[in-house]
């Protein structure tokens, strides 16, 4: 990917599942990668396989709900590399329970981290990327930013939010030569999805809706996203990419219900 070699590329999430295969992606391209998560173990084994892969990555701790985090997360990516150049808004958790009994504290606790927290990290990031009147971030949004999946409602709601976030910053900080986009991924394979895309049925009713008749990998997401991190999206912004097999292209607005029981 032209343009990505020696960039300073912050991943949040990065340490499992989509992040982690989007700061290897970004290593393979060239890209010094910074991994902010909770867990410090995911941190040390991505930037480890990072490092035996010939890449160049480090990581700290950062709890995106928490506003002190992210200050002293950003304080130190900033005293280590002087700038930052990309940012991937990444970290997110899920829960799926009907809209009726869905607790008030699970909801705060859902929009806190995938909505809250990206506007936590962006607005502390994008300060920095201000200053340096360069920059470019994408957000991890996800299909349900577009279409309808019952019981996901509080998942819904936030990354609706960060679908039009997304918009709003890119309008607004285009003048400082930052560029906002997104990448919505659809249905993709990874270990926090393996348990419902393998119940029968519902694999199949997703599966029959998808054109490209397959689940997505990580690192076909993790590719979208370097592309709009890269120089050749240079003129993209405010947009958000799907990359979900051709699924809202062909699909109605409501997706089919998971069975909870």
């Amino acid at each position: 990917m032209r343009g990505l070699h020696n960039q300073i590329a912050v991943i949040t999430g990065g340490g499992r599942g989509i992040g982690r295969a989007i700061a290897q992606k970004f290593a393979e391209y060239g890209s010094i990668v910074v991994i902010g998560s909770r867990s410090e173990t995911e941190i040390e084994n991505t930037a480890d396989e990072i490092q035996k892969n010939g890449g160049q990555a480090s990581g700290y701790a950062l709890d995106v709900g928490d506003r002190e985090s992210v200050i002293h997360f950003t304080k130190q990516v900033w005293e280590r590399h002087q700038r930052i150049d990309i940012l991937v808004n990444c970290a997110g958790v899920n829960t799926r329970l009907p809209a009726e009994s869905f607790p008030e504290e699970e909801w705060e606790r859902i929009l806190n981290i995938n909505i809250t927290g990206a506007y936590r990290v962006s607005q502390e990031i994008g300060r920095r990327m201000i200053e340096q009147k360069s920059g470019a971030i994408v957000n991890i949004t996800s299909m349900n930013s577009h279409v309808v999946t019952p019981n996901l409602g509080a998942y819904a709601a936030a990354k609706g939010a960060l679908l039009q976030y997304t918009r709003v910053l890119a309008v607004e900080w285009a003048k400082y030569n930052i560029r906002v986009n997104a990448v919505s991924p659809g249905y993709i394979d990874t270990a926090m999805t393996t348990a419902i895309l393998q119940r029968p049925e519902y694999r199949r009713s997703l599966l029959e809706k998808t054109p490209q008749q397959r689940f997505g990998l990580p690192e076909e997401v993790a590719e979208a996203v370097c592309f709009l991190a890269s120089p050749a999206a240079s003129f993209i912004t405010g947009v958000a990419l799907p990359v979900d097999g051709g699924f809202l292209a062909g699909h109605p607005q409501i997706v089919p219900p998971v069975n909870l029981s």
